[in-house]
């Protein structure tokens, strides 16, 4: 009875053991699986990156890049100052004309003379017909006399006060020379050469 016992015994202990094996191996066939699917999950996320991150690539181009920074600074430089004196001169530009005249689009034109009138080197309004007129600081300053000085006033006779105070024929514009070093300066002031011999 004995060897009958043990050999039980035996058969369970293996059994257990059996059953041990086939719940670990099962745990090991998931955790696998588990990771095999983590594995795929993220090459599929890391491809549709990639695939988002060509599409978005393909859409921007590089057309120039700069390297004589020294040379362009003097030009634009150059050019800035022949922008500014164009509209100075001219008084009332249009915009297509002056994108012309410069070899611009019209868009460009806009931003150049929005920045340009926020940096305060020209000041004046854009009419409703595509129109820059140049108001400088001198006529703006006469206008708001007038104003203060009449206090409330209707809107046309602001216009017909405007019209004589402020002139819109152009002007002759004397140019600087370029041995001056005459800098931008914005409108009213006026910047004395910078390197001026002792």
């Amino acid at each position: 009875e004995r060897e009958e016992q043990r050999e039980i015994m035996r058969e369970r202990e293996e059994l257990k053991a059996a059953t041990k094996a086939k719940k670990d191996e099962g745990r090991e066939a998931k955790q696998k699986a588990k990771e095999e699917a983590e594995r795929l999950k993220r090459e599929a996320e890391e491809k549709a990156r990639q695939e988002e991150y060509d599409k978005w690539k393909d859409m921007f181009t590089v057309d120039d890049e700069g390297t004589d920074q020294v040379e362009a600074t003097a030009e634009d430089q150059g050019l800035l100052k022949t922008f500014v004196d164009y509209i100075k001169q001219h008084k009332v530009v249009v915009l297509e004309d002056l994108a012309a005249a410069f070899e611009l689009r019209v868009q460009d034109v806009i931003s150049r003379v929005q920045g340009l009138e926020a940096m305060g080197y020209i000041t004046g309004v854009v009419d409703d017909r595509g129109k820059f007129i140049f108001v400088s600081v001198e006529e703006m300053d006469a206008v708001a006399a007038f104003i203060h000085k009449r206090g409330r006033i209707s809107i046309s006779a602001l216009a017909a006060e405007s019209n004589k105070l402020i002139d819109l024929n152009s002007k002759h514009v004397e140019p600087v020379d370029d041995d001056d070093d005459m800098d931008i300066a914005p409108a009213g002031e006026r910047v004395e050469p910078s390197n001026m011999a002792a």
